[in-house]
């Protein structure tokens, strides 16, 4: 009962909508296989399976999601992979990936019927431009010796890098809205 129990829990790795239709089956097999090859068996062709086909599961459901839940998918991976190369040290992957990321966000405003107004894309710019001269201002302030040494230099550094990529990636989703804006003015022949 209790290897029963654990592989349901194994199961929860695998997206909820296979869950829901082979989850019972998949735990059927599972016991069938621990009563007739042994409970070490089993386990070993559970884990050899689920590392194969959780991410081939997973794939597949993308492959069959709308185009917002791509592009959120999309936004996630490569936030994740930005955060990773900032903290790693790679810094000009680290800020082509929160261009990306912009454009990204922008798409998905876009893809949920949020237009292009007047009055977004300098928002988003502006908003950036004003983080980055708050971050820039707390950062590089002349404060005193006693201050700078009660925070440590890594938690320092590491909400400064956050923040300053927020701020980048605010002032590139502004810009190209803006960008974006402009392009649909000239082609509909509207002046700017």
């Amino acid at each position: 009962m209790r290897s029963e129990r654990a592989y349901r829990a194994v199961i929860r790795v695998y997206p909820r909508k296979f869950r829901r239709e082979y989850s019972d089956s998949m735990t059927q097999l599972f016991m069938d296989r621990a009563r007739h090859e042994g409970v070490g068996r089993a386990w070993r062709v559970a884990a050899r399976d689920t590392a194969v086909s959780a991410p081939r599961q997973y794939k597949e459901s993308l492959m069959h999601a709308s185009p917002q839940t791509k592009l959120v998918a999309a936004a996630i991976a490569t936030g994740v992979g930005a955060l990773a190369f900032l903290l790693v040290g790679g810094a000009v992957i680290a800020l082509v990936l929160l261009l990306l990321l912009a454009w990204e966000l922008t798409a998905i405003l876009r893809t949920r019927g949020h237009g292009i107004t007047s009055h977004r894309w300098w928002k988003f710019a502006g908003g950036g431009v004003g983080l980055f001269v708050a971050l820039f201002v707390f950062f590089g302030g002349p404060w005193p010796e006693s201050w700078r040494s009660a925070v440590p230099g890594e938690v320092a550094w590491s909400v400064a890098m956050i923040g300053f990529s927020a701020a980048i990636v605010l002032i590139a989703v502004g810009v190209l809205m803006g960008v974006a804006q402009w392009a649909g003015r000239r082609s509909a022949g509207t002046p700017a």
